[in-house]
């Protein structure tokens, strides 16, 4: 008898908890671009969104507080990137054998961006003898957002290089980029170097200071690249490198930048100020993707997420020849948050980009100071 209640009750609960995920679902479905608004408004803590139009700050909120990145931060790896090609250092048409790039390939570590980049270079015959060129190297790390290629850009062009480039952005609230993919397998290298069980190697990770998990990274980036132990990546990319725990832990360890800082960068894209002055169009080329011309003339952008993380930022010119930069950067931690905001977050932005009154309502709701409680480093 008391097994069948205790049947019973887990039933009832395993029921109630599928209802409860039913509503729920029904009422995200429900949400809008003034939901996404209200949680901007109701989470300071979380978000940061800057906009300027015409060369006119419209939109600051919480714009100077770091947050993490995620594949946002892969446009200073593509600045670097321009800048080594206008002083000849690259020749965007050197063809590169695709198994460089598998070496850093961790298959389900970027939701599939890698292999939508290669069958998209495929459709398009630009694998010439299981080789590809640099520009669509670097195209495929901010068009499809493949982490593999990021991390080939980097080993190729010189983590030193890259992030010179803060100082010559004048972005000094950035955090030194390091190779982020390689630092998801982290917990399993820490773990097979000192034969500690997972919930160890978490303790581990969760006390290193930003520099330890740099270097971390940066080793397992190395051996990834030399390419002499070709059983890494399956080794350490197992199940357990998925946890959630983990995930968000790596989330919080990620490069962190503003929301200021990125939405100007990408007016001295569009305004081709960035020197030398080459560069603006190498990297034009690299962000544009094509538009309905109804509603836009030019578009260019980049974004990134991860299990907490949804960050955008992009320039554009509107069909009333209006220029406009924006960067919108939330870092949420409940699942449920995230789930919604990924899928009408880009209502919100359709709508503060075309509608005037919605723009006039955005302002109003947003138009605070950063609470003192708030520091600039994201603390």
């Amino acid at each position: 008898m008391l097994i069948v209640i205790v049947v019973a009750a887990f039933m009832i609960i395993a029921l109630l908890a599928v209802v409860m995920l039913v509503i729920a679902k029904r009422q995200n479905q429900m949400k809008t671009e003034y939901d996404v608004l209200s949680y901007l408004k109701n989470n300071p803590d979380k978000a940061s969104l800057y906009m300027l139009k015409n060369g006119v700050e419209m939109i600051s909120y919480h714009a100077e507080v770091q947050r993490p990145l995620a594949s946002t931060a892969k446009l200073i790896v593509a600045v670097e990137f321009a800048r080594q090609l206008v002083n000849k250092s690259l020749d965007q048409d050197e063809e590169i054998p695709l198994e460089e790039l598998q070496r850093f390939y961790i298959p389900g570590s970027d939701g599939g961006a890698h292999e939508k980049w290669m069958e998209s270079v495929k459709a398009q015959n630009k694998i010439i003898e299981n080789r590809v060129t640099l520009f669509e190297i670097a195209r495929g790390m901010l068009i499809q957002s493949s982490n593999a290629n990021m991390e080939f850009l980097m080993q190729r062009l010189g983590l030193d290089a890259i992030n010179a480039n803060l100082q010559h952005l004048s972005m000094t609230s950035h955090d030194r980029l390091f190779p982020f993919s390689s630092a998801g397998l982290i917990c399993s290298f820490v773990q097979e170097q000192e034969k500690i069980s997972f919930e160890e190697a978490l303790l581990s990770i969760e006390g290193m200071s930003r520099e330890e998990y740099m270097a971390h990274a940066m080793n397992i980036h190395d051996i990834l690249g030399n390419g002499k132990d070709s059983s890494a990546i399956k080794r350490w990319n197992t199940r357990k490198s998925y946890a959630r725990e983990l995930q968000l832990m790596e989330s919080r360890k990620q490069p962190r930048g503003t929301a200021r800082d990125y939405a100007n960068l990408m007016r001295a894209i569009q305004n081709e100020t960035l020197l030398p002055h080459a560069i603006n169009g190498v990297l034009k080329s690299l962000l544009e993707q094509p538009v309905d011309a109804t509603k836009m003339k030019e578009f260019g952008n980049k974004g990134g997420s991860s299990i907490s993380i949804l960050t955008e930022a992009f320039y554009c010119t509107d069909i009333k020849e209006n220029q406009i930069q924006l960067a919108l950067f939330i870092h949420e931690e409940s699942e449920l948050e995230q789930i919604w905001l990924r899928k009408k977050t880009h209502l919100f932005l359709a709508k503060l980009l075309t509608d005037s009154l919605f723009e006039e309502e955005v302002q109003k709701q947003l138009s605070v100071q950063v609470d003192d409680s708030i520091s600039p480093n994201g603390s």
